[in-house]
């Protein structure tokens, strides 16, 4: 049975590198080479600490020049609406690349407080939202969902705009409460749902313009309504004072269960999120504690919990590319083929399949969408094999080898353990050293003529990689 009993490095779950690669895959896009020699050295509990504590250190995004464009700034010139989305990929790729940990966790919240730009359209919304997710990620989370919910993208999106007195607007209200904070039939009632739509009434914005948003004290019920059996003129404040106050159990529990089925796998361990959310309510409702906690458990870093999870189609494409260890600005000539074939995967950024969001795990792959991952997953390899790059996967080997630059078997299970966060079985490690060894006749490596500094060495990872991403263990994490 699970607890939140801390990770001790021993006998039978050693700290190498294999636990590494999975701590940074499942809270980053996986490591790059350089973070993992540092990494070993410390203890996993500091590691956690650090690398969290970083994230909730770190800057926000700066605002864009167009963070504030309203819908008559792009009269003139229509076409910098998509070029401004453009940019904004452009960054969150860039962040992926170079660090990735906060990403993943503005990811999670995007799949959790689900909006549409299809739907909203406003890239001045577009901004509000995406900034938000990036200041309370790692911070409170009562706030986080009041924020989000006068944020003018989900006002847009679930319909808070038509939500006024007389006419109340139910779709908000009911989200809060299904998706976004106790789950579904968690604790509420049809009648909550309604009463809750009438408290929220009165905020207003015009995607039509990208106005900013008000409240229009016309438009909103100051009458009674009955919340979870309690009356009074409640408004916005107070309905997140009854959700976070009578429904916390419900709310603690729920959310907890979604961070364990995103960062540690799909079944959920009960008496280990009852104990998540125990400490959940009694951080009130801070993030930073719980994550902490999940982090350094046992449990997360227990045999059984890694490679447990199918990767999304983001995950499965930059985590290659960090492993890589390629520069940031020679792959940003793929950025626009990432975002594509991501979307052609089913993971549209920023358009999530409705407003549940992406299932996630087994649902990524299917015979269709395995046979397109292989392709694209090619594509980046040829990338990584090109003029510009190729000298990174030399270098990659050769940090690999531990000084046996000529001894190919040595060098392909590093190159294995690297890239997929575990080894093979033997059969298929023989399959990988035949690719890694490519057509270089055999006596090369008989006689030991052959190593890593062989004009070809970096076509022979490309060659090996091209094998590996066609293995089900390349689609795990």
């Amino acid at each position: 049975m699970a607890s939140l009993i801390p990770y001790v490095p021993g006998p039978e779950q050693p700290w190498n590198k294999e636990r590494v690669i999975h701590f940074y895959r499942r809270l980053g896009f996986g490591p790059r080479p350089e973070q993992l020699a540092p990494a070993l050295l410390l203890n996993p509990t500091d590691l956690v600490e650090n690398t969290l504590n970083g994230i909730k250190n770190m800057a926000l995004p700066a605002s864009p020049v167009w963070a504030n464009y309203t819908a008559e700034s792009y009269a003139n010139d229509p076409d910098l609406v998509g070029e401004h989305r453009t940019e904004l990929f452009d960054l969150m790729y860039n962040e992926i690349l170079s660090d990735g940990l906060r990403m993943k966790l503005v990811l999670f919240w995007h799949n959790h407080f689900v909006t549409e730009l299809s739907v909203y359209y406003c890239n001045k919304y577009l901004w509000n939202y995406y900034s938000l997710l990036n200041k309370h990620c790692v911070g409170n989370f009562r706030t986080f969902v009041e924020a989000i919910g006068k944020s003018p993208a989900m006002l847009d999106y679930l319909n808070g705009n038509d939500n006024e007195i007389g006419k109340p607007n139910e779709n908000y209200a009911r989200e809060l409460m299904e998706l976004f904070t106790m789950g579904e039939n968690n604790g509420y009632t049809q009648n909550d749902v309604v009463e809750v739509a009438r408290a929220l009434t009165g905020y207003k914005c015009n995607p039509n313009v990208c106005d900013n948003v008000s409240f229009n004290s016309s438009k909103h019920d100051k009458t009674n309504k009955i919340i979870f059996g309690k009356v009074g003129n409640w408004g916005y404040d107070e309905v997140h004072q009854l959700i976070f106050t009578e429904r916390k159990n419900q709310v603690a529990t729920f959310i907890c269960g979604k961070l364990y089925r995103y960062f540690i796998k799909s079944e959920i361990d009960v008496p280990f999120v009852e104990e998540l959310a125990t400490l959940f309510i009694a951080s009130n409702w801070e993030l930073l504690p719980v994550l902490k906690a999940l982090f350094k458990s046992a449990h997360f870093f227990d045999n059984s919990t890694m490679g447990a999870i199918i990767k999304s189609p983001v995950e499965c494409f930059m985590d290659m590319i960090r492993a890589s260890g390629v520069d940031t600005e020679n792959i940003k000539e793929k950025y626009g083929t990432i975002r594509s074939a991501s979307a052609s995967l089913g993971m549209e950024i920023f358009n999530p399949i409705n407003v549940a969001g992406w299932p996630g795990h087994e649902e990524w792959i299917n015979e269709n969408t395995l046979t397109r991952r292989w392709n694209y997953s090619r594509d980046i390899v040829n990338t990584l094999i090109n003029a510009n790059n190729r000298e990174k996967l030399r270098t990659l080997a050769i940090g690999l080898a531990d000084g046996k630059i000529n001894d190919a078997p040595y060098i392909t299970e590093a190159l294995v353990i690297h890239f997929l966060g575990s080894t093979l079985e033997p059969d298929l490690l023989d399959k990988s050293i035949l690719y890694f060894k490519s057509d270089i006749p055999a006596n090369y490596y008989d006689d030991g003529s052959w190593n890593l500094n062989w004009a070809e060495a970096p076509f022979q990872v490309g060659n090996l990689l091209q094998f590996l991403v066609k293995l089900p263990e390349f689609q795990l994490s």
